[in-house]
Order: C-alpha cells, then sequence, then structure tokens
C-alpha cells in the first residue's frame, strides 16, 4: 500500500483525501473538498482507493 499525498482514502468507512504524511508513520487527513477538518491518524489504520 503506496499511501501518497493527495491519496484517496478510506477510514472508519468514509473517504478522505492525504494532506500530510509524517515520517513517524502518522498522516493527516481531510474529507475531500473540506481542508479546513484535518484528522490525524495512523498509516495502517487507512485502506487506499484506486
Amino acid at each position: 500500500m503506496d499511501i501518497e499525498v493527495g491519496s484517496r482514502v478510506v477510514y472508519k468507512g468514509v473517504e478522505y483525501q492525504v494532506v500530510w504524511i509524517y515520517e513517524n508513520g502518522n498522516v493527516e487527513i481531510a474529507k475531500k473538498g473540506q481542508q479546513n477538518k484535518i484528522d490525524l491518524v495512523t498509516k495502517n489504520a487507512l485502506t487506499k482507493l484506486d
């Protein structure tokens, strides 16, 4: 699974877009089109969409 900034991912059944990836494995995600609400999750909690 190769998650990059801008990737479309699913977290807890909701589609998000990756905003930032930290070296420690944490990822900032935001709901698509809503850059103001950002959540911080671990990379292995995400499922990448094609």
